[in-house]
């Protein structure tokens, strides 16, 4: 090595958008399996997702604590990157982040 630090890639545009999304759309499952992970079973833990997790603490009495991401502000921050494209791509992404209803069509 020769003593220099390089500085840690950017992110364009498309890819931070992508993680934002990626972030909107993550579900806690994988925490709460993680909380009831029987000790013999911890390398299952590799194959959990915990992108939106920002904080884990098991406390000494044995209980859990997990911080997630803010999805308000991932939504915010999203709204703002996708509206300066004005190509329907936020309409068509907040439209696919709404729950399904039970209803058929017809």
């Amino acid at each position: 090595m020769d003593g220099t630090q390089r500085a840690p890639k950017r992110m364009d545009e498309a890819e931070l958008v992508s993680c934002l999304q990626a972030l909107a759309r993550w579900k806690n499952n994988d925490v709460v399996k993680l909380a009831f992970l029987e000790p013999e079973k911890m390398d299952e833990v590799d194959g959990l997702d915990l992108s939106g997790v920002v904080e884990l603490k098991r406390n000494a009495n044995g209980t859990f604590e997990a911080k997630f991401v803010d999805k308000v502000r991932v939504l915010a921050m999203l709204r703002e990157l996708m509206e300066q494209r004005r190509d329907g791509e936020l309409k068509d992404f907040l439209d696919g982040l709404r729950p399904k209803t039970g209803g058929g069509e017809g």
